[in-house]
């Protein structure tokens, strides 16, 4: 079966994408910082304790994916390397100390081929799009400076790459949800996977 990671910034339609493929069969993943604690500070106010736990929730689908890959479709809302990503940034401006440390764990978690995704679609969207998906969102959730926005694509391709992570396909989804997932199925088939958009 296939296991397909949504990756983006926030506000680029992951959640929306993953619950129309559930609806559809598949098992959803919720993003790490839907899964955490709400006493959890999450996006531009997250510090180290926050990077551990949020690749804490993510390590807690690990169980999940090595049961239930051979029977199901998989699709996460990100993944290790969105944690990442935000863990980077965090680091670079000296807010979190535990990027290093979780790189490399990470780094030997994907060395298990079964928790290794068959294809990674990293969600672009316009900024105005973002910004008006972003009200949508509860306080918490928002991470609305255009500085995290451009760090995070920066971070997430510099990831992949440093961890082999290389088969990333890139998607725009400024137009609605069924116009999205049709794109992402013309891309799953064409590395070869069996999918279907119905």
């Amino acid at each position: 079966m296939t296991f397909i990671v949504l990756e983006g910034f926030s506000g680029t339609g992951k959640t929306t994408l993953a619950k129309t493929l559930e609806r559809r069969g598949w098992k959803r993943l919720a993003e790490s910082a839907h899964a955490v604690s709400s006493e959890i500070p999450v996006g531009e106010r997250a510090d180290t304790f926050s990077d551990y736990s949020l690749v804490g929730a993510t390590m807690q689908y690990a169980s999940i994916i090595a049961r239930s890959r051979r029977e199901r479709d998989i699709v996460a809302e990100g993944y290790f390397l969105s944690d990442l990503a935000y863990a980077l940034i965090r680091y670079d401006l000296r807010k979190s100390a535990a990027f290093p440390h979780l790189l490399e764990m990470v780094r030997k978690i994907l060395g298990e081929r079964v928790l290794r995704p068959d294809l990674y679609l990293l969600l672009r969207a316009h900024s105005t799009t973002i910004r008006r998906r972003q009200e949508e969102k509860n306080e918490r959730e928002k991470n609305v400076s255009k500085f995290f926005r451009e760090r995070y694509y920066s971070s997430i391709e510099y990831i992949h790459g440093e961890l082999g992570q290389r088969n990333l396909e890139i998607v725009n989804t400024d137009s609605d949800p069924d116009r999205t997932l049709a794109r992402i199925v013309v891309k799953l088939k064409s590395h070869g996977f069996d999918v279907s958009s119905s």
